[in-house]
């Protein structure tokens, strides 16, 4: 699946991360669609770089609150990828007991559709 290109793809794309447990805490004017688009690619065609030294892993509080890694929860996501499975010599996700920062709602911070 690509980013969507109609409202209600974006809505859909909303509903079903929302689905899946996670929680954004990043405001959208952070959200980089292009960047999103490009890792969903990678992602699908196996070339993103999962053990790149400088790519932290994705960070969830208690509750599923995105705390870091927002970007390639959603190319994730699209591309079909659960991030719990992918090899390599660290986890891709860690969980935190507590969340500190503020939850929005997914349709809030989504990038905006072409």
């Amino acid at each position: 699946m690509n980013y969507p290109t109609t409202a209600a793809g974006r809505q859909q794309l909303a509903d079903e991360l929302t689905a899946a447990g996670f929680r954004p805490t990043q405001a959208r004017s952070s959200f980089d669609r292009a960047k999103i688009e490009a890792m969903a690619d990678a992602m699908r065609d196996g070339s993103f770089a999962w053990t790149r030294a400088s790519l932290q892993p994705v960070i969830l509080g208690p509750g599923g609150e995105v705390l870091g890694g927002h970007h390639r929860v959603v190319a994730a996501h699209l591309a079909g990828v659960d991030l719990t499975t992918v090899p390599g010599p660290r986890p891709q996700v860690y969980r935190l007991p507590q969340n500190y920062r503020p939850v929005y709602r997914w349709t809030d911070v989504l990038p905006d559709v072409s």
